[in-house]
């Protein structure tokens, strides 16, 4: 079915929906778009979306404002909060198509965003010799696998039975403390990295353990049990937190946001003023690729399906793309 625009949003208290900003990167466009689209097929409003997410304090729960908020075109949502949205706005018969669109569109995005951050080659591993270093290797790493958001790394660490917490994988890839060898392989398998290069990893981190001296602790091999217990980490989550408390009573970091998520959107507003990114419909990554079947007939009604799928992300983009100065129907 070929997409439409999404029409003003008449339930919410009256006012239409602003337009997608004309400097938005098409990917993200095309995400926005699609849950804007989601929300008016089913004539609602964010509050009503809202209570579909859960009770406040669920896991799951979004706020009306993070829903507006992740629709609204000027920075790349979490993917929990898209499938929530999506989930909320959908009919309630296709969620497993809206889930599969809902991350395809996400991943996109993500991958368009990350884009101009792994513009050249990154250091090889024997030139990786401090924290600082490691974590912007780690980075790198996390942008190719479409930059999960903090919450998602600690949920896929903990699944694989090593949980990683979200200040201290922040702390890791800022460069801020030296990963244990657990949090490291915790970290490594999250981000989709090999058995055979997860090895070289370890050797940079034996490299850089052996660095160090004393009364640097830990010395080779071991790290600390938990990078939290650094007096010096201590410090600075200490900073962290009265920083938090400041922003959340003036009203900068959303109720249901953490401070993370909210550093993340930060440095996606500062980024999106500074430059805009190139459309390139062949290097869009399908994320469903690896559930490709085996048997024939399924697999050439799986590729239709993909086909399918594809000429309706370009013919979004396309039909969301402004035309002119100000001509945004988005």
């Amino acid at each position: 079915m070929s997409p439409s625009p999404p029409a003003a949003a008449a339930g919410d208290m009256g006012r239409p929906t602003k337009p997608v900003a004309a400097g938005t990167s098409p990917r993200l466009r095309a995400l926005a778009v699609y849950l804007r689209q989601l929300k008016d097929d089913t004539r609602t409003t964010y509050a009503t979306l809202s209570e579909r997410t859960g009770p406040p304090g669920a896991p799951g729960y979004r706020g009306a404002s993070t829903l507006s908020q992740a629709a609204c075109g000027t920075h790349l949502p979490p993917l929990e909060t898209v499938l929530a949205y999506a989930r909320a706005a959908g009919d309630p018969g296709s969620h497993s198509t809206q889930r599969r669109e809902a991350t395809a569109l996400w991943k996109a995005a993500a991958i368009e965003k990350a884009r101009p951050h792994l513009a050249g080659r990154g250091r090889r591993t024997r030139q990786v010799r401090t924290p600082a270093s490691l974590g912007q290797e780690l980075t790198r790493l996390r942008l190719r696998t479409g930059r999960p958001s903090y919450r998602a790394i600690e949920k896929a660490t903990k699944a694989d039975g090593h949980r990683v917490p979200r200040s201290t994988a922040h702390l890791i890839l800022i460069g801020k403390v030296l990963p244990g060898r657990e949090q490291l392989a915790a970290l490594l398998k999250a981000f989709d990295v090999s058995v055979a290069d997860a090895a070289q990893w370890h050797a940079v981190l034996d490299r850089i353990e052996d660095r160090r001296r004393p009364p640097e602790p830990p010395r080779r091999g071991r790290g600390y049990a938990c990078a939290d217990a650094d007096p010096a980490v201590q410090e600075y989550l200490e900073r962290r937190e009265r920083d938090e408390e400041i922003k959340r009573r003036t009203g900068q970091i959303h109720p249901d946001e953490t401070y993370e998520d909210y550093e993340e959107r930060m440095r996606e507003r500062a980024f999106q003023q500074q430059s805009s990114d190139i459309w390139l419909y062949e290097d869009y990554d399908d994320p469903e690729g690896d559930d490709e079947p085996e048997d024939e007939a399924q697999r050439q009604a799986w590729a239709g399906e993909q086909a399918a799928f594809r000429a309706q992300l370009k013919a979004l983009v396309e039909h969301a793309t402004p035309t002119g100065h100000g001509a945004d129907h988005a």
